[in-house]
């Protein structure tokens, strides 16, 4: 650790860009090593509903649709050796 990030009572101090009692997370790498970083409060949450659906309806098309999907993708793949 840098002598001069610490204070008069061997206490960490941290650079005056971080805001003052900043939640940090603190790694010990190794005996002699820490790793300091800045905890951030993520703010991206999102709450999505989906309906529980037990069985879907019939639709031919899509049947159809989805038959051409595994086809195509189904070519490049390995037989599965059980």
């Amino acid at each position: 650790m840098n002598a001069t990030m610490l204070d008069d009572r061997r206490r960490l101090v941290m650079p005056r860009e971080l805001p003052a009692h900043s939640a940090v997370i603190i790694h010990q790498l190794d005996e002699d090593n820490f790793l300091v970083v800045r905890a951030k409060k993520t703010l991206a949450k999102m709450v999505v509903l989906l309906p529980d659906v037990k069985r879907l309806p019939s639709d031919a098309a899509w049947q159809e649709t989805e038959s051409r999907i595994v086809a195509h993708n189904s070519k490049h793949v390995a037989p599965f050796e059980g």
